[in-house]
Parts: C-alpha cells; structure tokens; sequence
C-alpha cells in the first residue's frame, strides 16, 4: 500500500487557491466512516511533502474538495484561524504535494497532515493526521551506517537513556532537561508536565518526568537537545527514550487516564525520533518496558508492559508507522533472587514462579512472550521486520549466595543467545535498596568468558549448579 499511495500522490499536482482560515465558530468533526476503512501515508520526497490516502470510497463533500491541513504534534482537531495548505478533488484515492519549508530547523517535519471536507459550517477530519514517516530522507548524513555493536556490554555503554532528571534543591520543577550517556551529560531548557496534581507518589522523591511535547517550547526543547546530542557525541547510535515508561515514578505527569498518558509519551516519542534520525539515519530508537506484563491489576502507579504496547502501536500506526524498537528489563522474579530454579529460600516464592509461568511478569525465562508479539503483522516495522529488541537493564544479585549470581548470569545470557531477536545484553551494576548486582570475582570470570570459546565450560557449571541437562527446561 505505501508504494501505490505514493504512486498516487505524484500523479497529482499541488492545488493552489486562495484559502480562507477556519472560523472560530467552526466544529472538527471525525467521519469514522471514513477514517475507519482509509489508509494514508505522508513522506518527503525531494523537498516537498506526499501526502495520500485510499479511502475505499469517495468521501462526501459539500464542495467536491478535500483539503489538507497541518496540525501540530499536539493537536487533534482544526484550531481555529488555520488556513488548508493545500486541496485536491475528492475521490476514492487521492494525493497531494506541499513544500516541506525544511532549512534544517523546524519547518513542516515534526507537524502532521490530514484531509478535511467540508460539511456545513463544520470540518470533517476523513483519515487520520499522518505525521512524515522517513524523516532521514532530509538528512545530510545519508552515507551513516551502523557500527557494530558488541551483543555484550554494561547498560552505559554507548548507549542513551534520555529522560527529564529531577530537580536540584530550590528550582521549580520542571526547569532543567537533562540528557545521560555513560560519561557525560548536559542541561537545556524544557518544561515536562506540572506540579499539583493527586498522584500517589507526589510525596516520594521523583526520580524523572514525562518528556514534554505538549507545546511549542517543549518540543523545541526536545528537537534542539536531540540535534545538539546526536551531533555532539558521535559514539552513540542507541537511544532510549525515557526509562520504564509503563511505570509512572520513571515519568512523572500530573495524573491522567492511561491512554492520554500513553499519547502524551508518543507525541515526545516522535520528536525524539524525528529529530534523531535528522542527524543520524543509522540510529536506532527505542522505547522501554519494565517487566511487568499482563497482571490485569488496576493501578495507577503503573500499567502492564503488553496494555502500554499495544496503546503505543495502535497510536504510531495510526499517525503513520515508524521504525521504533524495544528495550526490555527481565531481571529475576522477584528483582532481588537469582536463584530461580528454587525459590524456597524467598518468601512468596511459589506466587513469583507463578507469575512467571502465567506470563504476568516477563524476565529472562520467558522472554519469547515479548518477541512473540513483535512478530504480529500489527507489531512489524515498516519494511515488515521484526523489530530490534535489546535487553537494555539486567543485573543478579548476590542476595542468594555468589554461586547463584553466577548460575542466574548463565541463564540469562543462554536466554539471550536462543532468541533471535534479541541483540544486546547489557549489565547494570548498581547496588541499591538491598540489590546487589556488583559482580564478584568468579561471576566476572564468567562474564568476560561469555561468547568466547571459553563459554562453554560456565555453562556447563551453571547447568549444573540449576540441576538441568538443558537450557530448555528453565527457558522459553
């Protein structure tokens, strides 16, 4: 279908009439009958925008047009005073091209398209707002290839979590965007969303905010930190935005239903992604899950790994599908204990295993849960592959004895290794609230010993130390 809506668009020529600006007085409307069965896609291809849709019938329209207007990343409806850009005679397909107005800075790249027609003094909205799907056709760094990764690495190596950090004693929050790499990290102005608000942790320490694209500023913060970071340090070509971002504490936001949450992460998603694959079209960018997947708990604190998921995927498809990719933590059930294959020595260890072999928390041992949905047509990127998937946090503590860090370090890497999917395996050592995930000596020995030829004698201990002849056992 992108090949034939393309076909289409350049088949037809810009429309260029004198357009009056909407009325204040003037409704959108969504004609879901129309929108429901259309497709539409919009792409730069020199320097203008196609913009096109197939809608399986002709839409109706008081005056035979159909006219295309531009909203911004936070809109969802014809603001008033705005002008079509463009129009094109209704039919079942239809396409139209507009100057893109791109010179490096902001232009028409991060906005969005839609078809509109007339109905009385209403507009009608008859296929969803598509944002520019291939914003590296822009780049100037068009010859950028990947560098190859090492499958094997501590969480901070050339790898970018990009979140808004908590505040430093005595500013308001909200001030200060921070973005991390391993060794460095600078500051620029931006503003996530606000202060008062009912939200169950309001009263422990915020760790980081929900990235803000919900206005002009916000997003200009965001596009010239990306464009200031990717031009700035030339080693990292993995970025991450935001952390756990199915869990609230990690994107702190006044509160709101799930699904204005879930569309609040998108929109910054986009710009971040927009802006990334500006400087570098070989990046990759993902988002990140924690582990909890499908407990069907009603909480607002967090939701499960696989309802955020779909809410994220539904909504980048709708708007127009781009190559984002996944970042997963499938630490051990619970957090603290390796010691999987037994969990007698922790309380509640018969509900931790259970919550493992009912899938309503992902870690290691079954990590195909994940991978498994990513294979869905619904879930493929837009060449119709599956996506990268890294397991961008993991860590063994050493609460069940040394040996079991070890044995739980093995399996995690032979989980990695039989899912095909699955490119990064990367270490955090972080000790912290009675998890320690330092390595002692002899699981270090196994670690630097993980693919080489040296591996296989670990693996073999660590089979062992679980009682297992097989990785099949204890791993889907």
């Amino acid at each position: 279908m992108k090949k034939v809506l393309l076909s289409i668009a350049l088949s037809v020529a810009l429309t260029l009439t004198a357009f009056a600006p909407v009325s204040a007085n003037a409704d959108t409307i969504v004609d879901k009958s129309t929108t429901q069965g259309s497709q539409a896609q919009a792409a730069v291809m020199g320097s203008d925008v196609i913009l096109s849709a197939a809608f399986g019938r002709t839409p109706a329209s008081d005056d035979g047009q159909l006219y295309v207007f531009e909203l911004k990343t936070y809109e969802y409806s014809i603001p008033d005073g705005a002008m079509p850009i463009a129009s094109v005679t209704a039919a079942p397909t239809v396409g139209v091209s507009f100057p893109l107005n791109y010179t490096g800075g902001y232009g028409r790249l991060y906005n969005k398209f839609v078809f509109a027609a007339k109905r009385g003094t209403d507009w009608a909205l008859v296929c969803n707002p598509q944002y520019i799907t291939n914003p590296e056709a822009v780049s100037t760094n068009k010859t950028a290839v990947r560098q190859a990764r090492p499958a094997k690495l501590f969480q901070q190596d050339n790898v970018a979590n990009i979140s808004l950090n908590g505040i430093p004693d005595g500013m308001p929050v909200g001030t200060q965007h921070i973005v991390f790499t391993n060794t460095e990290s600078y500051v620029a102005t931006a503003d996530p969303h606000q202060t008062d608000d009912a939200h169950p942790v309001k009263n422990n320490p915020v760790v980081a905010y929900m990235l803000n694209a919900d206005d002009d500023a916000g997003i200009m913060g965001l596009i010239n930190d990306m464009n200031e970071y990717s031009a700035g340090f030339s080693h990292a070509q993995d970025f991450v935005i935001g952390n756990e971002v199915n869990e609230r504490c990690w994107n702190y936001m006044a509160w709101v239903d799930w699904d204005t949450y879930v569309r609040k992460y998108v929109q910054a998603f986009r710009v971040c992604y927009t802006a990334l694959k500006v400087n570098n079209p070989a990046a990759n960018v993902y988002i990140s899950l924690d582990q909890v997947w499908n407990k069907n708990v009603s909480n607002t604190e967090y939701l499960d790994g696989d309802e955020f998921l779909a809410k994220f995927n539904r909504m980048i498809n709708e708007n127009g599908n781009i190559d984002w990719n996944m970042s997963i933590h499938p630490y051990p059930n619970p957090l603290y204990y390796p010691k999987f294959w037994d969990l007698s020595g922790v309380a509640n260890g018969k509900l931790f295993k259970s919550q493992v072999d009912k899938d309503q928390v992902i870690t290691f041992q079954n990590l195909s849960v994940l991978t498994n949905v990513l294979q869905k047509p619904d879930y493929l990127n837009r060449f119709g592959q599956v996506r990268d998937v890294i397991i961008g946090e993991i860590g063994m503590g050493t609460n069940a004895g040394n040996d079991a860090q070890a044995a739980g370090l093995a399996a995690a890497w032979a989980a990695f290794e039989r899912n095909p999917y699955v490119t990064q395996f990367m270490y955090l050592e972080v000790d912290v609230n009675g998890f320690f995930p330092t390595m002692t000596p002899y699981t270090r020995e196994m670690w630097n010993a993980l693919g080489t030829e040296k591996e296989t004698e670990y693996m073999d201990w660590a089979m062992k130390q679980i009682g297992i002849t097989d990785w099949s056992q204890v791993l889907r």
